[in-house]
């Protein structure tokens, strides 16, 4: 039995009628949480025939299963992640595969399969995602065991000459619940907009599907499953696939981003404040200025960051391909012990046709205050609170085709080992 879902509203469905035998699943179901990778495989691989380059941006990405809430750790990896960066040239492919892992707060998951390309055949020219889970197992008990088979996705950006078109799809094989003596039962699969409940167990419902086009681009985006597994209070995706094609390369690819806040504490990053961090796009903004702005950050421990914000711009020609990233903190206070004012960074790069790379990059801040006291900027090159914090400012970092500036670093001397970048800024333009 088999589904393929496409974007359209539905109504909601519960079924209440499975066996006696599934409450008591939730039982053993929450003994299994976090538990390490088993025996798992990847296989990262690479197109062999010679890319070629094209007037358009591909860009694909996606993975077999994401976890979050519950008892999932924070920054929980994705299952067979992959990703094609930005790039103008066809002939470009990507793969993954693992074999079995243990995913946190869902059970065992098998057979994950991911596969991206960029293409251009018979004056097609597409941006290809797919990825497949082939069993998830979401509790294998004495009691029985609850089992989905054959969640994919696929997705395609296209353009065939005349127009752009975009195709999202989402299948799924079966759901199977087995008791520990009896034969298997085979359960509806859930329409789209349909959830299927099992009352104890799990909430079931066919991911979304996006089909976006326009005469420049064209973009698609599909989940195959997602489930909320009930005991746990865990909600994982279940194969993801994105695929963006656009018109309009020139000269440069851009990459960079505009991040105000950002922690990182014993090793595990966390963005805050993800809400107004920017993403530079592909080919970037034509010339217009986006701007992004947000009240108060709390990062918890009386950490506070008021008013964080982020700029962007890009622009090419057939000449030269030039853009800026900005980010901008008002004040960042460390429980009033540290207060540092008006922090800002900014980068700038420019990518001539000829290949010559110009970049430059800037930081700032206003006042500083310890202990109530005014410091002096002139020694803040680096600046040591004994057993409060490191601060040092303008961390300026050549990267490929680019440059990135931290306005602000902020090491916690509390025995956490906690990170703080204040108002970081990156910016690179590649020749494809």
């Amino acid at each position: 039995m088999s589904s393929t879902t496409r974007p359209h509203p539905g109504r909601s469905r519960t079924l209440r009628a499975v066996t006696g035998g599934l409450a008591a699943l939730a039982l053993g179901l929450t003994g299994a949480v976090a538990t390490a990778p088993t025996a798992t495989a990847s296989a990262p691989d690479a197109e062999r025939a010679k890319p070629t380059r094209t007037e358009f941006a591909f860009k694909a990405n996606g993975y077999g299963t994401s976890a979050s809430g519950g008892q999932v750790p924070v920054g929980s990896d994705r299952t067979a992640l992959s990703s094609i960066a930005c790039t103008s040239d066809a002939g470009k492919a990507r793969r993954n595969f693992v074999e079995e892992t243990e995913v946190p707060g869902l059970g065992t998951v098998r057979g994950v399969y991911s596969r991206l390309s960029t293409s251009r055949k018979g004056g097609v020219t597409a941006s290809t995602s797919v990825h497949k889970v082939a069993e998830i197992v979401l509790a294998e008990t004495p009691l029985g065991s609850l089992t989905i088979d054959g969640v994919e996705s696929t997705t395609s950006a296209s353009n065939d000459g005349r127009a752009f078109d975009a195709v999202a799809e989402t299948k799924i094989a079966g759901i199977t619940f087995t008791p520990p003596a009896g034969e298997p039962q085979t359960l509806p699969i859930p329409s789209l907009g349909q959830p299927l409940e099992i009352p104890g167990l799990a909430v079931i419902t066919l991911g979304r599907t996006i089909e976006k086009e326009s005469r420049e681009n064209a973009r698609a985006y599909a989940v195959g499953l997602v489930v909320k597994v009930i005991p746990t209070d865990t909600v994982v995706k279940v194969a993801r696939s994105v695929s963006k094609l656009e018109r309009g390369f020139k000269t440069g690819i851009f990459s960079g981003s505009g991040v105000p806040v950002k922690a990182n504490v014993l090793g595990e990053l966390v963005e805050v404040g993800r809400v107004i961090t920017q993403v530079m796009p592909c080919l970037g903004t034509g010339g217009e200025l986006d701007a992004s702005d947000a009240a108060d950050v709390d990062l918890g421990d009386q950490i506070l960051v008021d008013g964080a914000s982020a700029r962007q711009r890009g622009n090419q020609t057939a000449r030269k391909a030039n853009g800026m990233e900005s980010s901008f903190v008002a004040e960042l206070n460390l429980a009033d012990q540290l207060v540092v004012e008006a922090i800002s960074s900014r980068v700038k790069v420019t990518r001539m046709a000829s290949g010559k790379l110009k970049r430059s990059a800037r930081a700032s801040f206003g006042a500083i205050t310890v202990g109530g006291q005014p410091q002096s900027l002139d020694q803040l090159g680096e600046l040591e609170i004994p057993g409060v914090a490191k601060i040092q400012t303008g961390l300026r970092k050549k990267i490929k085709d680019g440059i990135r500036m931290i306005g602000v670093r902020v090491t916690l001397l509390d025995g956490t080992g906690a990170v703080i970048d204040l108002a970081t800024s990156k910016l690179s333009i590649r020749e494809s």
